[in-house]
């Protein structure tokens, strides 16, 4: 299960931001997540449940909001794709599409007192 080495990771980045600003306290961090990732949402806050524990982040909530794939074709344009249905071939003129969005992590924010 990779997303509790990826949850260690958000608590360690979180905790150096909080350091630098002489917060004692991280209280939500706020993550984008594609849905092309290989990142389960649910093992990555039971992951996030576990790896705070001790932390700067022992009581915070770990916030995902979920961006969507978005693929586009260089002859086409923009190609609506279903996660479940995904194929990289342009359904238009068969061309290959190119994911612009959605195979990403990001972090948005950390609150902290």
């Amino acid at each position: 299960m990779h997303e509790l080495s990826i949850a260690e990771d958000i608590i360690e980045i979180s905790e150096g931001r909080a350091r630098e600003h002489n917060s004692r306290r991280i209280r939500k961090i706020k993550l984008r997540l594609g849905e092309f990732t290989t990142i389960v949402n649910e093992a990555l806050q039971f992951s996030f449940e576990i790896a705070r524990r001790g932390t700067l982040a022992h009581d915070a909530v770990l916030e995902i909001e979920n961006m969507p794939i978005v693929a586009s074709c260089a002859v086409c344009g923009p190609a609506n794709q279903q996660l479940d249905k995904l194929c990289l071939i342009c359904p238009g003129c068969g061309g290959a599409l190119e994911i612009i969005s959605g195979d990403a992590m990001q972090g948005e924010y950390i609150e902290m007192d």
